[in-house]
């Protein structure tokens, strides 16, 4: 993308459903204007501005947040230190199924289709009655299909040898969380950096909820984030959504009152993140998406060039921690 695009692009991003109404002084255009100043001054887009409510702040607070743009850089530094299997092994969801299933960190039961035969199919589906469809490498939770047993047809088995995905068991969440929403696994996004030292180095983390009926848990499809006390694994505040600016002391499926919730299994889920972070050479800088089960965690998948909206939710900017813990990798800034 040239860049007259990616300014056409960013002012595009005004125009998207926000109510510039409730923002700071109540008056759109200077509120898009101190957006604009905030880019330019912070690296932050318009999404950081808005779920972040930077608009709140003033700039000495704005300054300490890291910003998508900012780390969109550490990404790509990241990108370029490493080898391309090893990036594989993380965008592609069959790769990191097979990956750090092997290492024990994935747990359900999983097939890909491009290199299973249409009996292999038909029998994995069959055993499960239901089973998660994924495209290998779309992120966001776009183009997720629940596949039932009896909607296996001819035209849907033709789909899934034409082209590549992963056919998932669904995962069986603790009832804590099936409490909170039940139409979707729950899942704690959680980010690592890999230290000089090789030392994993937790930067925050989040609870994602799925909106009502939703079969995913992603912001994009009307879910809320509730930021986590990484020391306890308790929710120490209000979520927030991607449709409007509102909070949400409590999820609207279940009325369940989120604020101070304790999740099941935190101490597990640290221990095994710390471990599985440790799996990459270069790939040093990555938001985890966690399952919590009855009896331990399930990893659904780990992101580079992901957002870092949802652990900031806190009200604590994380640019300074970021910085001392990519001290001495390739991807200082």
């Amino acid at each position: 993308m040239n860049v007259i695009a990616r300014i056409k692009d960013y002012f595009d991003s005004f125009g998207r459903n926000y109510n510039w109404h409730n923002m700071g002084t109540g008056i759109p255009l200077l509120e898009k204007l101190r957006c604009f100043e905030c880019r330019l001054i912070h690296k932050v887009n318009t999404d950081n501005y808005v779920a972040m409510e930077l608009y709140r702040k003033r700039h000495a607070e704005i300054r300490t947040y890291m910003g998508f743009i900012q780390s969109q850089k550490i990404t790509k530094k990241m990108r370029k230190a490493s080898e391309l299997s090893e990036r594989r092994s993380i965008g592609n969801k069959l790769l990191f199924n097979q990956t750090y299933g092997a290492a024990g960190f994935v747990k359900r039961d999983f097939l890909g289709t491009e290199t299973a035969s249409e009996d292999e199919i038909r029998a994995f589906v069959e055993k499960h009655e239901a089973v998660f469809k994924k495209p290998l490498y779309q992120s966001g939770g776009a183009g997720i299909e629940l596949l039932r047993r009896e909607d296996l047809s001819e035209e849907e088995l033709a789909e899934l040898k034409r082209r590549a995905y992963v056919l998932e068991e669904r995962i069986r969440q603790h009832r804590l969380l099936n409490e909170i929403n039940p139409s979707c696994v729950n899942t704690v996004r959680i980010v690592t950096i890999l230290d000089k030292d090789r030392n994993t180095q937790f930067v925050g983390a989040a609870l994602r909820c799925g909106a009502a009926g939703s079969i995913v848990d992603n912001m994009h499809f009307g879910g809320i984030a509730y930021p986590i006390d990484l020391k306890t694994g308790r929710i120490t505040g209000p979520g927030r959504d991607n449709e409007t600016e509102r909070s949400h002391d409590t999820h609207p499926s279940s009325g369940m009152f989120m604020i101070g919730l304790q999740l099941p299994n935190w101490d597990i889920l640290l221990r095994e993140v710390s471990k599985a972070a440790q799996l990459s050479k270069n790939m040093i800088y990555l938001g985890w998406d966690i399952a919590i089960t009855e009896d331990g965690v399930d990893f659904i998948e780990a992101n580079f060039g992901h957002g870092v909206d949802v652990i900031q939710y806190d009200n604590v900017g994380k640019k300074e921690i970021m910085r001392k813990y990519l001290k001495g990798t390739p991807c200082e800034f």
